[in-house]
């Protein structure tokens, strides 16, 4: 019976630390922070993704040795 006594106790402190968690998160306006951070890293994925095409367009139009067939 003690048993879970003391595991309902530590439930409600969870829930009690997330409710203040949750309730912080709202006061420091994470949304907008949140957003921001995904824009950032959109953008910066963005630019990664543009340096490899710039690359392999660099490595197709470098010059290569062709092989001509005489008849």
């Amino acid at each position: 019976m003690r048993g879970t006594g003391l595991g309902m106790e530590r439930m409600l402190e969870n829930l009690a630390a997330a409710e203040r968690f949750l309730a912080h998160l709202e006061r420091r306006e994470t949304k907008s922070h949140v957003k921001n951070a995904l824009k950032e890293w959109l953008l910066a994925s963005r630019s990664v993704i543009d340096s490899v095409i710039d690359t392999l367009e660099e490595e197709q139009t470098a010059p290569s040795a062709r092989k001509i067939d005489i008849s």
